[in-house]
């Protein structure tokens, strides 16, 4: 019996070199055998690419599966609410979500529009259930719509106007700034308050500061390339 002198693995006789690393097989004591039959397959085959197609009704069919079962368990079984209702709602945002991976020729905009729709849809549920003091068209609907359209100012942005790494973040920093003035502004409504600013006051100072630093940084070249040649950007 032969060992590979590198990795010292066991060798089989018709072993010409190693199968692990591939170190030539030389023993003067037990010649290769040339004319057994190799333990080894001699032709190599290839896997095929799995196609998008398997993964789409992969998925598909597991989140309505999931769905399904949840929906008989609590017609059939655990009846006291419809709790089946979140789970069922989950696999529908679950399957909206996963739409670019089913197709990839779907638009970016149009599946930022339908994840906005099923998150919108998923809170629908959950107001269906409880539906408390109106807390779904008052709050959660307005404020789901807004952060859609502010993420999809900024996809257009990036898709259609070539921007740098700190224009991004100066973007970022005034929509989170905008949508947290609007947050509180919306709570105000809600509870009939006096409209005004408070805690998002911090935050918008906060961004407004740093977008300034960043504004001057993006028009200054030389401070610009200096915190990209810091920052590898």
């Amino acid at each position: 019996m032969s060992y590979c002198v590198n990795c010292g693995v066991e060798l089989h006789a018709t072993c010409s070199e190693c199968p692990l690393c591939r170190t030539v097989v030389q023993n003067p004591r037990q010649p290769v055998d040339r004319d057994s039959p190799t333990p080894f397959p001699g032709r190599k085959g290839d896997v095929a690419p799995v196609q998008k197609s398997d993964v789409t009704i992969l998925i598909s069919i597991v989140l309505a599966v999931t769905a399904g079962v949840c929906g008989l368990l609590n017609l059939m079984v655990f009846r006291g609410n419809s709790w089946s209702l979140y789970v069922i709602g989950g696999c529908a945002l679950l399957w909206v979500f996963c739409l670019p991976v089913f197709s990839g020729r779907i638009s970016p905009y149009l599946s930022l529009l339908l994840d906005g729709a099923g998150i919108s849809m998923y809170f629908g549920i959950v107001a269906w259930l409880h539906p408390g003091n109106g807390w779904y068209l008052r709050l959660a609907f307005p404020l789901t719509v807004l952060a859609t359209a502010l993420v999809l100012l900024f996809a257009a942005f990036v898709r259609q106007i070539h921007a740098s790494v700190l224009t991004r973040a100066a973007l970022v920093l005034g929509e989170t700034a905008a949508f947290t003035v609007i947050i509180e502004l919306l709570i105000d409504l809600y509870w009939q308050a006096a409209l005004q600013i408070t805690w998002s006051a911090i935050v918008l100072t906060c961004c407004v500061i740093i977008d300034a630093a960043l504004i001057t940084i993006i028009r200054r070249t030389r401070l610009r390339e200096e915190v990209r040649r810091r920052m590898h950007i």
